[in-house]
């Protein structure tokens, strides 16, 4: 799925969905800024990860012990 060409509107649809209110003025940034985000993670999906094992990103660190 190509995210470079996702409207205004799918924005605001998807916003309204998860309850997110977004201003008028704010839209055109934060359609361009969800757009590039998508584009990444498209990318990220791409990328040959076979054999790469996943890393803790917040290890334990002993709270609450």
């Amino acid at each position: 799925m190509a995210f470079e060409n996702i409207s205004e509107e799918q924005v605001l649809m998807l916003a309204g969905l998860v309850g997110i209110p977004i201003d008028a003025g704010d839209l055109p940034e934060v359609a361009n800024r969800f757009s590039s985000l998508m584009g990444e993670l498209e990318r990220l999906g791409d990328m040959d990860l076979e054999g790469i094992e996943p890393v803790a990103i917040f290890p334990d660190t002993g709270a609450g012990e």
